[in-house]
């Protein structure tokens, strides 16, 4: 009984001990979510407050309580922990993803008025891969600032494209990409809907993956998948 006790006493002092008493009691509310919710909520916009806790954490919490975060804790506080590894290019990330692949825990999303239902390895996929609309947005951005002059035509601006400034290039986010491919297609326990992904992206973009081809078909035999196919098809495969 009292090795048992020791250790319960352990676990919540070894999590105070990897962040800072203020980004703990931060960390402490965010796990109190059930869902992942963007900046603005519901048909009115409403300002989430989730989302301005996770604002705050990402503020103040040091790289190396970002990553524990992001490892640790429920979906929500992973998810937004991931967000910051991400933008604030860590060198973790595709440990991160291989820890997300081995248990896909579900998420539940608020993306304004829209409601989804994702999983932890999806979601770091989806947010690597969309990077580069930002990226493009960014590019617009700079050559444009000189003579954005005022507040207001800045924030106009940063509305209209959606997106603050990027810190990745293209050519990073295709080497982060093609780390995760080859985690999720050297894994043959990988599940459907995160192979179905992969292939459902490059398709949208009009990329071919020739070296893919046999892990692919591996997948799209075991699930017997449309979306799989097609992609194969669409390569000439």
């Amino acid at each position: 009984m009292m090795k048992i006790t020791g250790l319960l006493f352990f676990i919540p002092a070894f999590c105070f001990g990897q962040l800072s008493p203020e980004i703990n009691k931060l960390y402490d509310e965010l796990s109190k979510s059930k869902r992942v919710e963007s900046a603005a909520i519901g048909y009115g916009g409403s300002e989430s407050e989730v989302y301005k806790l996770f604002v705050e954490i990402d503020k103040k919490a040091s790289d190396k309580e970002v990553e524990y975060i992001a490892f640790n804790g429920n979906p929500v506080a992973k998810t937004y922990g991931s967000y910051s590894v991400f933008n604030r290019k860590l060198k973790i990330l595709d440990q991160l993803f291989d820890s997300y692949l081995k248990n896909n825990e579900p998420i539940s999303i608020i993306q304004g008025c829209v409601r989804s239902n994702s999983h932890l390895a999806d979601e770091l996929y989806k947010m690597v891969f969309w990077e580069k609309d930002n990226i493009k947005a960014t590019e617009v951005y700079r050559k444009h600032k000189a003579s954005i002059k005022t507040e207001h035509e800045l924030s106009n601006f940063i509305q209209l494209f959606g997106a603050k400034e990027s810190k990745w290039t293209m050519k990073e986010i295709d080497s982060v990409l093609i780390k995760f491919d080859r985690i999720v297609l050297d894994n043959p326990s990988s599940p459907q809907n995160l192979v179905e992904l992969i292939t459902e992206s490059y398709f949208f973009i009009k990329r071919k993956h020739p070296e893919y081809h046999d892990k692919l078909a591996y997948f799209e035999k075991k699930y017997n998948s449309e979306e799989i196919k097609k992609y194969l098809k669409f390569s000439g495969q």
